[in-house]
């Protein structure tokens, strides 16, 4: 295992370049039942935005929808050593993922000073957006949590981003505040609480999984 800290990698190959091990400091795995109708990408996974892969595995689960997680296991410093921006992102298990499916919906994770229970809906399948944020605010009472546009930076809508890189050409991008992950995850969204699922986290998946079903299952 690598303890010191160093900028965010550019690329995967950064990432094993730096001594990190695949199945000790960070794990690569996937289900593919289901991908020509979309896959669910969760690729911040475990410590790197913790929440992520629980609600991935979550959603899931309840349709049988493909899915890929990349998830951090460091004891610290999982972001600056294994996030690799959504741009950049060329695992290669997930590359070849990508040129199976129609189109590909992210779970993110976003730091910052808003204390706001959010999440901020981006990529570039404005139908898919509007169906999602709906579905999401529909069950508000349930999860406590309000879907939003995603402002510029969160937006999602490059064609390099992870989520646009299906066959379509366009997705979805969801990036869940921290005050949203910790509501879900209580109090903390530590790695305790993630292996807790909340009737709140158990909400927001039944949320995501009807929204795909009006998408790709009418």
């Amino acid at each position: 295992m690598v303890l010191c800290l160093l900028a965010e990698p550019h690329s995967y190959q950064e990432v094993l370049d730096r001594g990190y091990v695949p199945g000790l400091d960070l794990r690569i795995a996937f289900g593919d039942t289901g991908i020509s109708e979309c896959l669910l990408a969760a690729p911040h996974g475990g410590g790197i935005e913790p929440g992520t892969s629980e609600l991935l595995r979550a959603i899931s689960e309840l349709g049988g929808w493909a899915w890929y997680e990349f998830a951090g296991f460091l004891r610290r410093g999982n972001h600056e050593a294994l996030h690799i921006a959504s741009t950049r992102f060329d695992e290669p298990t997930l590359l070849a993922l990508l040129a199976r499916t129609k189109f590909v919906l992210t779970l993110h994770g976003v730091e910052g000073p808003n204390n706001n229970e959010v999440v901020y809906v981006g990529g570039r399948w404005d139908a898919g957006r509007t169906t999602i944020a709906t579905m999401i605010n529909a069950a508000t009472a349930k999860h406590g949590i309000h879907a939003v546009e995603a402002p510029g930076h969160l937006r999602g809508s490059e064609p390099a981003n992870l989520a646009n890189r299906g066959k379509l050409g366009s997705g979805i991008q969801l990036e869940f505040s921290r005050a949203a992950r910790n509501l879900l995850f209580p109090p903390d969204c530590s790695r305790q609480a993630r292996g807790l699922r909340s009737r709140r986290a158990s909400a927001m998946a039944l949320a995501i999984h009807k929204s795909l079903q009006r998408l790709v299952r009418p």
